[in-house]
């Protein structure tokens, strides 16, 4: 079972409203026809127009500040596209090259390229290598490697 709570005195009423006051003299003047009187002062609104100029540029403003930010930055995106295609095609180009200057260094090829400009193989001075024979020979008879030559009484 529920019990009703008493409300406080005072909540829960409306207040009365009050009485229209009584109209002061100069409003019962100025509403009399034909009686000169100051003018009523109207508020006065300041002008729309410019504030709304204002905003409209400020927001064409921002609008043509981006477009041109983002056409600058896609041109250097093109840019960069453009760097990036040609530094991949270099590299193929590089790897070609250094897989067909690899095919010319193959004895074949040298071999090949020997005949065609009729250089031949020297039989005279080839050695012959034995696996059954241990290889002898003197300390001096090593070569020297390509591009230096021997000094006479150094024993290099």
């Amino acid at each position: 079972m529920r019990v009703p709570r008493a409300v406080p005195q005072g909540y829960g009423t409306r207040p009365a409203r009050p009485a229209p006051a009584a109209a002061s003299a100069a409003q019962v003047r100025a509403a009399a026809p034909g009686v000169a009187g100051p003018p009523a002062a109207r508020r006065a609104r300041p002008p729309r127009a410019p504030f709304l100029l204002l905003v409209v540029g400020l927001l064409c403003g921002g609008l043509v500040s981006l477009l041109l930010l983002n056409a600058v930055l896609a041109q250097d995106s093109f840019r960069a596209n453009g760097l990036r295609k040609e530094i991949s095609d270099l590299r193929i180009q590089k790897e070609t090259k250094k897989s067909a200057n690899m095919r010319r260094e193959m004895p074949d090829a040298v071999a090949r390229s020997n005949e065609l400009q009729g250089l031949g193989p020297d039989w005279d001075t080839a050695r012959v290598i034995d696996p059954d024979k241990p290889a002898v020979g003197v300390a001096g008879d090593v070569q020297t490697p390509a591009g230096q030559e021997r000094v006479p009484g150094t024993g290099r």
